[in-house]
């Protein structure tokens, strides 16, 4: 009985590991693109100031994490273009003042993005993908690293969270910059 089931565990071991040993993790990324191009991010909002902190925030990472090499666009395998939709400021939470008017206490920005990653050899897209990443901010106008809020939504507020400094808006917008940067950089190595 001990040899049946002994001999039942050796087909089975067998039939993993060559199961493993077809299976590929290098992903469906042409063989190609080794390299890309960041095109200047189109900004059809407002906002000037996130499509320079985007522009930054993408090559930086890029060359931080070695995804591919960045090069110009005549080097290049790969093309990224990233286009900033809309920016929009929502009332999130409401206080009512002395007189019974409700104030805006905090603020939601969401950022609508869309990307396209293209193979410049074939002209094929890679990757296309539309998203909106959010931060939350304060109406005080006042530093976020004291506002009591969870600006970024990661656990951590005020000074336990590195990234929550500055006046409001503007570091909500900043934070909302890394959480895109991150985004893209993860949808960019999912394609593989």
């Amino acid at each position: 009985m001990i040899c049946k089931y002994k001999n039942i565990f050796i087909i089975l071991i067998t039939i993993v590991i060559n199961s493993c040993g077809i299976y590929s993790f290098k992903g469906s990324l042409p063989p190609n693109v080794k390299t890309i191009y960041v095109s200047p991010v189109i900004n059809s909002t407002s906002e000037y100031a996130l499509s320079n902190i985007l522009n930054e925030e993408i090559n930086e990472r890029l060359m931080k994490k070695n995804i591919l090499k960045i090069s110009e666009f005549y080097d290049s395998d790969s093309k990224l273009d990233i286009t900033i939709n809309a920016v929009e400021d929502i009332p999130s939470s409401y206080l009512s003042n002395i007189n019974s008017y409700e104030v805006v206490e905090q603020w939601k920005i969401n950022v609508q993005i869309n990307i396209i990653w293209i193979n410049n050899s074939t002209n094929d897209t890679i990757l296309e993908k539309k998203f909106t990443e959010w931060a939350m901010y304060d109406s005080s106008g006042l530093d976020i690293s004291a506002d009591g809020i969870d600006n970024d939504a990661d656990g951590l507020v005020d000074l336990e969270d590195s990234d929550e400094y500055g006046s409001s808006r503007e570091a909500a917008l900043r934070i909302v910059a890394d959480l895109i940067t991150d985004r893209i950089i993860e949808e960019l190595i999912s394609t593989w």
